[in-house]
């Protein structure tokens, strides 16, 4: 008789940035093969994550968050939801574990409309999951998701229409576009252009603490952090992807910022420090005590 897997514990770790709560919601995982990846050898590659303890392509950690104000309760991406892979789709189980009901969210913060960021917005039935939310999106990342034309020049996008169209027209009215700057209070979104033409991150600043959340800047942290240069199919423009990524790295490395990403591994909150050409991620302890 064969015995079922065991389940970890819900995928939920909360933090303290000043007088803001920040929880990290996972959704699941994502393997990609190594050969989407370049900037590098591809024995460089295999030995960046043989060093991790890793033989095989890597393993992308999905993730969202949640930021509690003391006026809003805040989603930052969605993961996957059930219009992706098996591996993703936890999003709505782990917020239940953690005592968030949809209808609790006010706003969305989109860093962009890629499927195992956005369509976790949407339920089984292709229905908004979230009902009361307005969604905050970069105005670029908007423009060229919304345009049959622009993504369809782009060999990075066109698998991905699909899933936008579903989300672009199940939110159809409540989107909000932006273009940089303070979009709530003590939260600004960072335009990090390149993976695609409108992905941003969102600075957390409350109480005199910082959080910089960076979206797909980072795919694979054994990788891009110590090869900045090392981009993917994903990537609508790389060259740009690459520059923006080294450019965050420096100012949070500079500034010593508290960090975290979609595809951090969990508990996903690091620093990043200078090592020679390229960077180190140094990620936070397990914190018992909030």
């Amino acid at each position: 008789m064969t015995e079922e897997p065991r389940k970890q514990s819900p995928g939920v770790y909360r933090r303290r940035v000043g007088d803001a709560m920040v929880t990290v919601i996972n959704d699941g995982f994502l393997d990609i093969p190594l050969a989407i990846l370049r900037g590098t050898e591809r024995g460089d590659m295999e030995g960046l994550m043989r060093e991790h303890f890793h033989e095989g392509g890597p393993r992308l950690t999905v993730n969202a968050f949640v930021i509690e104000t003391g006026g809003n309760t805040i989603l930052v991406d969605a993961g996957g939801g059930s219009t992706t892979v098996y591996s993703m789709g936890q999003l709505p189980r782990n917020l239940s574990a953690a005592g968030f009901d949809p209808s609790d969210f006010d706003t969305v913060l989109l860093t962009h409309i890629h499927p195992d960021h956005s369509s976790g917005l949407m339920d089984e039935s292709g229905k908004p999951l979230f009902p009361r939310a307005d969604i905050i999106i970069h105005k670029d990342d908007f423009d060229f998701w919304s345009d049959p034309e622009r993504r369809g020049r782009s060999a990075a996008a066109v698998p991905y229409t699909g899933s936008a169209d579903a989300l672009l027209s199940s939110h159809h009215g409540r989107f909000r576009p932006t273009e940089g700057g303070e979009v709530m209070p003590g939260i600004t979104q960072l335009p990090l252009p390149g993976h695609t033409p409108g992905h941003s991150g969102y600075q957390l600043d409350s109480a005199g603490e910082t959080l910089v959340m960076w979206g797909d800047t980072v795919h694979v942290p054994e990788l891009q952090i110590p090869r900045p240069q090392i981009t993917s199919e994903f990537d609508v423009d790389e060259t740009l992807a690459a520059a923006n990524r080294r450019k965050i790295f420096n100012h949070v490395a500079s500034e010593r910022l508290l960090v975290t990403g979609g595809h951090l591994h969990l508990p996903g909150f690091a620093h990043v420090v200078k090592a020679g050409d390229g960077f180190r991620l140094v990620p936070e302890t397990w914190r018992v005590e909030l």
